[in-house]
């Protein structure tokens, strides 16, 4: 009677078949590991019962064991009989092959973090959980000392659940958190799109119940497409995820004690780091997350340690000892008379890096400079400089020299797919496919590979990332790019159903390969794709890929002009998004002979609204408005609505400034009618809906202001765009600062700061904030506010906000004292100003010169410190104080009632009619003040209009 098989896989049997006593569950799971550990457990399974293997496995341990073949057997799953053989005994001589070794130690001086790993197995026992971090260099032995903890739990008790990252994995969004659900959700490379769907289905279903909303959101992550996902937006979609991903992981922690497992998150993408990092502070669950990278990642922002400060362990891995490292050779070797020459060598060469010591050993077994005579290791000649490189990547390079060149071959096609390969892939990918079974037993006998899994998949993995990096750079450019092409095509008909899923990977192997406009292609639809997911610096990555390849090209045909193009049309969001407008601006205008040499309205219409968008966001007023107006025509001409709609959503923000209130709100009525053709691009919607507002502000429609800003928050809080939210909160802000409410103003700028998710739209709320610390006499805390929004701005090429925060900023200095450094810095800001049409924000500028002078007569006394000080201010400007205030008041009072800025206006007012009355011109003042009260009464700026009130009657 023969027992099932552990696991059988396509083309390949890596089952072990017993019968007899033996415990199928315990004896048998994760015999077909390495070699030397198939043999040991073979042993031991061999005193149990009668032991047959599949034929495989018989391959893997047949130089250590003496088999008899039998006849085929039929099993279940497979259409043909499976060779079975017979294990006999244990063989006194294993077989070697070309005196090649792979030697390895039992994990040394790391017993502290083994007793730290073990009492959080003990904690989590009694159901408590923490977050452990392995960090050290390349070589210090982390994936070992995993490997030994976990061989440590009962994995019948302790769930262990694991994803990793890779080198080139690092521009695919959440691949480590898709690595891991293939794990949960048992998904296989070879499912179709119909059984992966059914697998998340059943497996969501078993871990959280009939709740089925989450679902479309992990199976878009593998390319699936459901109708609810139509209309939804990246941003949505991402918050919808992780809201799943909470739900799984804590799910899979209540099941049964947990540990999941992260390697290598030093190559993890940016989305996913975000996504685990937002999770890890919120689950509290009792599972144990461990997680492993190098220094040059942080699992958390110093910001983040201090909320899980308590649940929080982290553990550094620094270089051996040298008696940690000469216990470490005694176990290599088996032996404690070791010779005293190695010791020398060892303490001048391996500085304790545990990686380094074992290919050392190696690299002297290997070369036949240490051998065993008699039981004993022995020196067989000097050992030389030249034996022994003194680098890691030169002792792996010389035992890679060292392999069959067939062996050889095999491992370094296997380096080109990355550091984990899948079989399948191999063996369609390899010139040698019928050696491919037995290479690979080499491979892993001489511990260079090891077996990862072998389900969902079979799949290996290089033992040290090191080494697959030295295979792969041992291969010529020509070598490499025809294995990278092969990979890239075989991937293309083996996935040919799930292609979306592996647009990433294939571009990778195109990119290197040997076709760049297939990379071109895969790279654009990863670049939409990530945008898709809200993962912003990947899309960044992809599209600089596809432009730097498609740019580099010369006599490019009409075609891939326009391909270009589209990259560029493409790329427009994601420096939108990351607020880089410098980049944004250059990028652009370097194209713009290109585009318009191109006869193609459509696409010059939109990359004209692009540059619009950017010149606004560079506070470029007017040129902004006239690339927009151009880029609504050719939408127009062109029959295009996404441009016009584009066009229209920013143009109310460009009219804002220069004074065109009424034009820009026509402009963004249209746009919200053509947004809703549009309904999952929300920029649409909201932007334009925002820049209405910013017009209503502008204007003093507090009524229409607040109305749409609550439009805004709950949209945002409808669809989870956090920069509607961002808005709502911000015109909340200014709504109140109109009304002369500061406190209120001040609180929902802390909410607008509070909901930004990016650093661009977290300086609006700085903005509005800056200015209420203003009004509130605050000046050392709106100083600094303003101070960051400028530095941000002017790193990215913001103007659009740096030019109000350094005018404000110029009030500041002279409100504390330094009257000459305001007065220079004011009077280039609106150079500035005037420069790039800020109608608005420079008549606000002339109205506070007003008020500065306005205080030279009225003013509160200086102290004697800030009169020395500025004496020769003082001196220049008190003489002539009256006639430059009201000079300064009126040309800021002919702007704001030209464009009709009624808040605005009615402040202005207010302050000159305190001019007058401070020079006893009180027909004067009480005209100002009753058109100020009548202004404030028709914006709702009830502080105010009590102010104007009090003013009036003050003259009676």
């Amino acid at each position: 009677k023969i027992g099932r098989p552990i696991s059988m896989h396509t083309g390949i049997n890596t089952g072990l078949v017993v019968t007899g006593e033996v415990d199928m569950e315990k004896g048998t799971h994760g015999v077909a590991g390495d070699t030397i550990n198939l043999a040991s457990r073979l042993q031991n399974l061999a005193q149990k019962g009668e032991i047959l293997v599949g034929h495989d496995t018989y391959r893997q341990a047949e130089g250590h064991f003496s088999f008899e073949s039998i006849e085929p057997a039929t099993v279940k799953g497979k259409a043909d009989p499976v060779q079975v053989h017979k294990v006999l005994s244990l063989k006194e001589s294993p077989v070697t092959t070309h005196r090649l070794s792979g030697l390895r130690a039992d994990l040394t001086g790391r017993k502290v973090e083994m007793a730290d790993l073990g009492d959080a197995i003990e904690n989590l026992r009694s159901g408590k959980g923490g977050i452990f971090s392995i960090c050290g260099d390349a070589g210090t032995g982390k994936s070992r000392l995993v490997e030994d903890f976990k061989a440590t739990l009962n994995l019948e008790e302790i769930q262990w659940i694991e994803g990793h990252a890779y080198a080139y994995a690092q521009n695919i969004p959440y691949f480590p958190l898709m690595n891991l659900l293939n794990g949960i959700f048992h998904i296989e490379e070879g499912d179709s799109s119909e059984k992966i769907k059914e697998k998340i289905e059943s497996g969501i279903r078993g871990l959280i119940g009939k709740s089925t909303e989450m679902v479309p959101y992990v199976g878009n992550l593998y390319a699936l497409t459901y109708p609810e996902l139509e209309d939804v937006s990246a941003e949505l979609w991402k918050n919808r995820l992780e809201e799943a991903m909470k739900a799984i992981l804590a799910a899979l922690a209540k099941r049964a004690p947990t540990v999941f497992f992260l390697e290598d998150l030093h190559w993890a993408d940016r989305s996913f780091v975000g996504l685990l990092r937002r999770a890890l502070l919120e689950i509290r669950q009792p599972a144990i997350v461990l997680c492993v990278y190098r220094p040059t990642f942080s699992l958390f922002t110093s910001h983040q340690l201090g909320s899980v400060n308590k649940l929080y362990h982290e553990i550094r891995l620094k270089d051996l000892s040298l008696s940690d490292a000469q216990d470490m050779l005694g176990s290599l070797l088996k032996t404690e008379n070791i010779p005293s020459e190695l010791k020398r060598w060892l303490q001048s060469k391996t500085e304790g890096n545990p990686f380094y010591l074992e290919e050392l050993v190696n690299t002297l077994i290997e070369s036949e400079v240490l051998i065993r005579e008699n039981g004993d290791w022995e020196i067989a000649r000097p050992i030389k400089e030249t034996d022994i490189s003194s680098s890691i990547h030169g002792l792996i390079s010389g035992r890679l020299d060292r392999l069959e060149k067939e062996t050889k071959r095999i491992l370094q096609e296997a380096s080109v797919i990355g550091r984990a390969f899948l079989y399948e892939i191999l063996i369609k990918v390899s010139e040698l496919e019928d050696r491919i079974d037995r290479g690979l037993s080499t491979l892993e006998r001489l511990d260079l590979i090891r077996t990862r899994s072998f389900e969902p998949d079979l799949e290996y993995m290089f033992k040290h990332p090191l080494t697959q990096e030295v295979v792969y750079n041992g291969l010529l450019k020509k070598e490499r790019q025809d294995i990278h092409e092969q990979i890239a095509r075989v991937m293309e008909r083996l996935f040919e159903g799930r292609l979306s899923e592996f647009y990433e990977t294939l571009a990778y192997h195109f990119a290197l390969g040997k076709s760049s406009n297939k990379a071109v292609e895969y790279l654009v639809k990863a670049g939409e794709k990530s945008l898709a997911r809200y993962a912003v610096e990947e899309a960044h990555e992809h599209y600089k890929k596809a432009y730097d390849i498609l740019g580099q090209k010369e006599d490019k045909t009409e075609e891939e002009k326009k391909q270009l193009i589209d990259i560029l049309n493409s790329w427009g969001y994601v420096y939108y998004y990351l607020g880089d407008v410098k980049a944004f601006i250059n990028l652009f205008n370097s194209h713009k002979a290109l585009v318009e040499s191109l006869d193609d309205k459509a696409r010059l219409g939109m990359f004209y609204a692009w540059l619009g968008i950017a010149i606004n966001l560079a506070g470029q007023q007017k040129d902004s408005y006239d690339y927009l107006c151009s880029a609504m025509e050719l939408g127009e001409s062109s029959g295009t609505q996404k441009v016009v709609g584009y066009a229209c959503t920013w143009l109310p923000w460009a009219c804002s400034q220069l004074g065109l209130f009424d034009e820009g709100i026509t402009y963004g009525k249209r746009a919200q009618e053509i947004a809703s053709s549009f309904p999952s691009d929300q920029y649409l919607f909201f932007k334009s809906l925002a820049g209405m507002c910013y017009i209503y502000y502008w204007q003093g429609n507090t009524k229409k202001l607040i109305e749409g800003a609550k439009r805004l928050l709950d949209y945002g809080e409808k669809t989870s765009n956090s920069r509607s939210k961002v808005f709502g909160h911000f015109l909340n802000a200014l709504a109140h600062f109109a009304k002369g409410d500061t406190v209120l103003s001040r609180k929902e700028s802390e909410k607008a700061a509070g909901v930004a998710l990016d650093p661009f739209f977290s300086q609006f709320p700085k903005y509005s904030l800056g200015m209420s610390y203003i009004m509130d006499g605050h000046l050392q805390e709106a100083e600094d506010t303003f101070e960051s929004l400028l530095y941000y701005c002017e790193k990215s090429g913001i103007g659009l906000l740096s030019g109000p925060a350094q005018m404000f900023l110029s009030n500041i200095l002279i409100a504390k004292g330094n009257m000459k450094q305001g007065f220079k810095k004011l009077e280039e800001t609106q150079e500035v100003l005037r420069k790039n049409h800020m109608k608005v924000v420079y008549a606000l500028s002339e109205s506070f010169l007003g008020v500065v002078y306005t205080q030279f007569i009225t003013g509160s006394s200086p102290g004697l410190a800030t009169l020395v000080k500025n004496i020769g201010s003082i001196l220049k400007n008190a003489p002539f104080a009256d006639r430059n205030a009201q000079e300064h008041f009126n040309r800021a009072i002919v702007i704001l009632r030209e464009v009709g800025a009624k808040s605005l206006l009615g402040r202005a007012l207010s302050n000159l009619g305190q001019l007058h009355k401070a020079k006893k011109r009180n027909e004067q003042a009480r005209e100002c003040f009753s058109e100020a009260a009548q202004l404030f009464q028709e914006c709702d700026a009830h502080v105010y209009l009590k102010q104007a009130e009090e003013a009036l009657a003050s003259l009676r």
